[in-house]
Parts: structure tokens; C-alpha cells; sequence
């Protein structure tokens, strides 16, 4: 492990054009290699919010998804009525969100000091052609004693849609057109972003549970949140991600 870490300190070291990586996938490229997302991620916000009257303030991470088509739409046999039942292509079913945030401790420049905190919930059905925001919470007390900042020094989101991962990535090893929003600038490298993930898999154990989406969260519903954010209800947890 220790190669592993000199090589993310390394990569996490190199500052990466954005601009200038977006501009080499042309749109023939990403159309051929993989199309449009059945769900994508539009924006991630970190903000500082106060919960509860805890003193503390925790950072709350909005990660606002976009509902472009249900996968599943086809005819399938009805073997009751003997013909064919069509899928409801207006919903979108099972979309399983799971951050990774990752955190440089201040004080902390070696990468095996590194702080990472990781949560999922699902979705369980979207409209297509809607917006959802899926919010979580790292408590501040855990902010305070793991001597963070107010918002991750990098992070990504990956995206599962009724059992299947939505790709971060083409088959070139190009970011997909449409999830770019869901990666840090310095995981746009697919380089950078295949040796984080390796560390933050073995590492992420340690801070299980830390990270929490909303329906966990005491008094998370009295939040200010931005109109059209889902409703706890319509959201689960999800159990195989502790």
C-alpha cells in the first residue's frame, strides 16, 4: 500500500486543466462510447449548516440528480394476459446515490493521513425529465475533531439505476459528457480518480456511519432546503453500503 499512497500523494499534487481536458472527447467520442446517462448528476453543493442548536456546524452536501429515461423501457411478456405489458417510461426506478468525500486534514499533507467518509441512499423512483436533490450530512463535532475544512478537498459520486452503475467514464477513459459534475477537477484524470477509489475502498471503513443522509439526520427536515428537494419518505436507506 505504501506505492499506492506515494502515487495518489502525487497524483493529488498535479493540477490539472479542466478546460483543456474537456476539450480533447469530441462529440462523436462520447456519443459512440456511451450516450446519455439514464440518470445524471448536475451540480454538488457543500454548505455549513447548523442542526438541532448544536454549536457545531456540519457540512451538508446537496448532490442534485437529473431523470433522463428508465432503462427498462420495453415490452415484456405479460404471461397472464398472453401479451406483451410496456414498462412506464416516465419513471425511473432504484437510483442509488453513494458519496466518497475526501478530506486533508489541516496539518496533513502525507495521503495515509487522509480522511475519508463515504454514504449512500436510493432514490426510489424519479419522473423523467425531473430534478431531485439528495442531501447528506457529516456532523460537526466530527468536523471539529477530525480537524476539517468546511467543505472536502476533493470527492465523487457514483450512480447505480435499478442494480446498474452508470459510468463515470468512457471506454477512451474520458469523463462521460454528462456526470462530469459528479467527479472533483482532479478525478476528470481517470488515472487520478482509479487510485483514489482504490484507497478511499480500503479506507473508507474507518469513518463508517460518520456521513449521513438525510433521513438519518435528527431535526434534517427543518433544514433550509432549496425548493424541489425530495421529501424524506421518498427515500431509503441503503443498508449494503455500511
Amino acid at each position: 500500500m505504501p506505492q499506492v499512497r506515494a502515487v495518489f500523494a502525487s497524483l493529488m499534487a498535479f493540477s490539472l486543466s479542466v478546460a483543456g481536458l474537456s476539450g480533447q472527447a469530441t462529440k462523436g467520442e462520447a456519443g459512440a462510447a456511451s450516450g446519455k446517462s439514464a440518470v445524471n448528476v448536475r451540480s454538488i453543493h457543500f454548505d455549513p449548516v447548523k442542526i438541532g442548536g448544536q454549536q457545531n456546524p456540519w457540512i451538508r452536501t446537496q448532490v442534485e440528480l437529473h431523470a433522463n429515461f428508465n432503462p427498462e423501457a420495453k415490452a415484456v411478456p405479460d404471461a397472464a394476459a398472453g401479451a406483451k405489458k410496456p414498462v412506464n417510461k416516465q419513471w425511473v426506478d432504484k437510483v442509488k446515490v453513494t458519496l466518497t468525500q475526501i478530506f486533508k486534514p489541516i496539518g496533513t499533507t502525507a495521503a495515509a493521513e487522509f480522511a475519508y467518509y463515504r454514504s449512500s441512499a436510493t432514490v426510489l423512483t424519479m419522473e423523467v425529465n425531473t430534478d431531485r436533490s439528495v442531501y447528506f450530512y457529516l456532523p460537526g463535532d466530527i468536523v471539529k475533531r477530525d480537524r476539517l475544512k468546511m467543505q472536502p478537498d476533493y470527492y465523487y459520486v457514483q450512480l447505480e439505476v435499478g442494480g446498474t452503475e452508470q459510468p463515470l467514464f468512457t471506454e477512451a477513459g474520458r469523463p462521460t459528457p454528462d456526470m462530469m459534475p459528479a467527479l472533483h477537477k482532479m478525478f476528470l484524470d481517470k488515472a487520478a480518480f482509479d487510485v483514489a477509489r482504490s484507497e478511499a475502498d480500503r479506507a473508507v471503513n474507518a469513518n463508517n456511519g460518520m456521513l449521513r443522509p438525510q433521513y438519518l439526520v435528527p431535526y434534517a427536515i427543518f433544514d433550509s432546503l432549496p425548493q424541489g428537494s425530495p421529501s424524506p419518505e421518498f427515500i431509503r436507506e441503503d443498508v449494503s453500503a455500511r
